[in-house]
């Protein structure tokens, strides 16, 4: 059968959707960014608002093994907000698809919005409602909105996007970057008993927290690009060249890595920051003049934030060390299905 990607199957429907253009809304009613970023958007007099959606499966996006309800339930909450995060909006609310077969029991639907609500309540995100239906394999669907007041700050763009890196920009990561991978890579070899430095990096696979108020300080500040690092470091830095048609250069020296990273993976762990997915790190773009205000938001949030490459003129291709990459990272389709 033919083969393909996420990128070429979004591309296509992109191509062959005309909502946007062709639907009829309130005058007072703006719809600004459809398909393609990291949540659609939209505004009316006073507000702009943005929603996404995204899914988890058994088996892909965690393993019941080692990932129990309540786990699965914080985790799906983060990964989505993670996606708000990357627009600079404060979160609104969100609805909860679940689907569970017979092997799920009263008792793992309580640690499953246990973990749900533990997440949404940190973020004053109500859950709104959603659906319950039995699935073979457990899958949950969230989409979740955002919001942010017009005219409240100095920054006329509606939220951050992927559409926006200028040249001579630098491009900055928050976090660390391949903990996530390497944590996966433990829970795989199905050890007894875990070290401290490897325990800290299986928590980070089974929930990372979004940056929620780090967008939202980026977005105050007037900054313009930002995407969140769900697929790896080279696929989103891929996709952020692409959609703002500008070349971005990395520089693998700069990568930021956890002590624990380099300790567990002394060989590898470049590789981990560049292609491991489910950081859910922001990757941004902004002028040079603004590093000084990044590192006093750096400081006031004790979130890294770490300068790791360059904005050039370009066609949406990315370098590494200046030389051409071979992207490879995280994505569901690049295979013969």
């Amino acid at each position: 059968m033919k083969r393909f990607n996420e990128q070429q199957i979004i591309n296509k429907i992109i191509r062959q959707s005309s909502m946007v253009s062709a639907s009829n809304f309130p005058p007072n009613l703006k719809i600004i960014k459809g398909i393609g970023d990291d949540a659609a958007y939209w505004k009316d007099n006073d507000f702009a608002y943005c929603t996404t959606t995204d899914a988890l499966v058994d088996n892909v996006h965690f393993k019941s093994d080692y990932f129990s309800s309540y786990d699965i339930g914080r985790k799906s909450i983060g990964v989505n907000l993670s996606d708000i995060a990357a627009m600079g909006a404060t979160p609104l609310g969100m609805l909860i698809s679940l689907g569970i077969g017979e092997n799920e029991d009263e008792e793992w639907i309580d640690g499953f919005y246990k973990g749900v609500l533990e997440i949404a309540k940190s973020f004053n995100s109500s859950v709104l409602g959603g659906d319950l239906v039995f699935s073979k394999n457990i899958f949950i669907s969230v989409t979740c909105f955002g919001y942010r007041e017009l005219n409240s700050n100095h920054n006329n763009n509606y939220f951050l996007d992927r559409s926006k890196a200028e040249i001579d920009d630098l491009l900055f990561v928050t976090g660390n970057l391949g903990d996530s991978k390497a944590g996966l890579e433990i829970l795989n070899m199905d050890k007894k008993v875990y070290h401290d430095s490897e325990k800290s990096l299986i928590a980070n696979h089974l929930y990372k927290p979004p940056r929620i108020n780090t967008g939202i300080e980026l977005l105050k500040l007037g900054l313009k690009t930002c995407i969140d690092v769900s697929d790896g470091l080279l696929i989103d830095s891929k996709r952020l060249a692409e959609s703002s048609n500008v070349d971005i250069f990395l520089n693998d020296d700069k990568l930021p890595v956890s002590e624990n990273l380099k300790f567990k993976f002394p060989k590898s762990f470049k590789e981990y920051a560049m292609i491991g997915g489910e950081d859910y790190e922001l990757l941004f773009t902004a002028p040079e003049n603004l590093k000084l205000k990044l590192f006093e938001i750096s400081s006031d949030l004790k979130i890294n934030i770490t300068e790791i490459g360059k904005i050039k003129k370009g066609n949406g291709q990315l370098f590494v060390n200046d030389e051409l990459a071979k992207i490879k990272g995280w994505d569901h389709f690049d295979s013969i299905l």
